[in-house]
C-alpha cells in the first residue's frame, strides 16, 4: 500500500510541473504533513524507535535537569535538551515523534522552496532515497543534516562565521554534523569536469588498494564521530563494496550534472555549489564502499543536494527527452523507495517474531 502511495505522489509531482509556484507549495505543505503524522504515528518495531521512545520516557522535564543530568539513549546534549523541552510541553512519546518530525518537514519544506526548481520532485527524491533511514530511524541525524542543507546559502554568500554557527548547532544533535566543514572551503575550488573525472577514477582505484588500512584509519581518528563501529564485523561482512548500486545512480547523476555545466548553471544559480557538496559525496561513498555503513552515514548528508540537482537537470533536455527523463527518474526513485521499506518490513517483521 504504501509504496503505491509513492507512485502516485510521484505521478501527482510530474503532472503538476506546469501548475503555478503556489500550487506546487500547497500541495508540498500537504505532502510534508502527511509525512509528519506518518513519523509519528510509526511501529514501535521500526529501526531505532523504540530507543527513541525510551530515552524520551526517562528524560527529564526542563525543571528536573540539575548539572550532573546524563542523556539516556544518546550522547548529543542539545537532542537530550530537545527531547525536555518537548516533553516538558506535553509528555507522550507519540506528540515527541510528532514533533522531532515536524521539525524535519519544515526545514525539507524550507529547503526544497528556496533550492528547488520543482520541490514536488525534490520531495520525491527525498522520501525514495533518504526518509526511511532517517526520519523513521535516525532522527537525530536526519534533523542536523536538513538544519545544515536549509543554510548552504551561507557557504555560498561566504559567510563563515554564520556557517560554523549553523554546524555548532547541528552538532548538538548529531556528532556527524562536523563532516560539512570541508565543503566552504572545497567551494572555494573550481573543480573542471577533468578534475572531477580523475578525482573519482581516483576514488574506485584507492578504495580498493587502501581498503585494508581504512579500518585502521577510522579507528584513530574518529572516536568522537563513533563511526568505528562500521569498519568492524557484521558491518564489514554484509558491504556491498562497488557492487552498491548508490555508487553508480550517485556517480550517473554527478556526472550528467558536471558536463551539462553549460546549460544548468544558468538555471541553477547555486550550481557550482551544488556540483562542489555532490561532489565531496560521491568521492566518500565511492572510497569507503567496502564499509557499507561508513560511506553511507558518512556521504548521506550532502548526497541530499540531489533533491535540487534532479529536477533541473530535466530542465537541460527538450519537451519529449524530459518527458522520458522524468519517466526514469520515476522508476529509479520507486526502486529505490520500494528497496528500503520492503528490507524494513522484512526486519520489523523479524523483531516481532522474537
Amino acid at each position: 500500500m504504501i509504496p503505491i502511495l509513492f507512485i502516485g505522489l510521484y505521478f501527482i509531482a510530474v503532472t503538476t510541473l506546469q501548475k503555478s509556484v503556489q500550487i506546487q507549495k500547497n500541495l508540498l505543505i500537504l505532502v510534508c504533513i502527511i509525512l509528519t503524522w506518518m513519523i509519528g504515528n510509526r511501529d514501535l518495531a521500526w529501526a531505532d524507535t523504540f530507543v527513541y521512545v525510551m530515552a524520551f520516557n526517562q528524560a527529564p522535564t526542563i525543571f528536573q535537569i540539575h548539572a550532573d543530568t546524563i542523556p539516556f539513549g544518546y550522547s548529543e546534549i542539545g537532542y537530550f535538551y530537545l527531547a525536555s523541552i518537548i516533553k516538558t510541553i506535553y509528555n507522550d512519546s507519540f506528540f515527541y515523534l510528532v514533533v522531532m518530525g515536524a521539525i524535519s518537514m519544515f526545514l525539507l519544506y524550507k529547503s526544497l522552496t528556496k533550492y528547488c526548481i520543482f520541490p514536488l520532485i525534490g520531495i520525491c527524491d527525498y522520501i525514495g532515497r533518504f526518509l526511511l533511514n532517517r526520519d523513521f530511524t535516525q532522527m537525530r541525524s536526519s534533523l542536523a543534516i536538513l538544519l545544515i542543507i536549509f543554510t548552504i546559502d551561507f557557504i555560498y554568500k561566504k559567510e563563515i562565521w554564520k556557517f560554523l554557527g549553523v554546524v555548532f548547532l547541528a552538532y548538538q544533535f548529531h556528532r556527524m554534523a562536523i563532516i560539512a566543514l570541508p565543503v566552504y572551503f572545497l567551494y572555494k575550488v573550481r573543480f573542471n569536469k577533468t578534475t572531477i573525472v580523475i578525482s573519482l577514477i581516483a576514488a574506485f582505484i584507492l578504495s580498493q588498494v587502501i581498503a585494508s588500512s581504512i579500518s585502521g584509519t577510522v579507528d584513530s581518528w574518529s572516536e568522537d564521530l563513533q563511526y568505528e563501529t562500521y569498519t568492524q564485523g557484521s558491518y564489514v561482512e554484509e558491504a556491498l563494496g562497488l557492487r552498491n548500486p548508490l555508487i553508480y545512480f550517485q556517480l550517473a547523476v554527478l556526472l550528467v550534472f558536471t558536463f551539462m555545466e553549460e546549460k544548468l548553471k544558468q538555471i541553477a544559480p547555486y550550481y557550482y555549489l551544488l556540483r562542489t557538496g555532490y561532489f565531496y559525496s560521491t568521492m566518500i561513498l565511492i572510497f569507503f564502499c567496502n564499509y557499507t555503513a561508513l560511506s553511507g552515514r558518512t556521504s548521506t548528508m550532502f548526497a541530499t543536494m540531489e533533491m535540487f540537482i534532479l529536477p533541473v537537470i530535466g530542465m537541460a533536455f527538450k519537451k519529449n527527452v524530459r518527458i522520458l527523463y522524468y519517466m526514469v527518474l520515476g522508476v529509479i526513485l520507486i526502486y529505490f523507495f520500494y528497496s528500503k521499506y520492503n528490507g524494513a518490513m522484512i526486519e520489523m517483521a523479524g523483531s516481532n517474531l522474537s
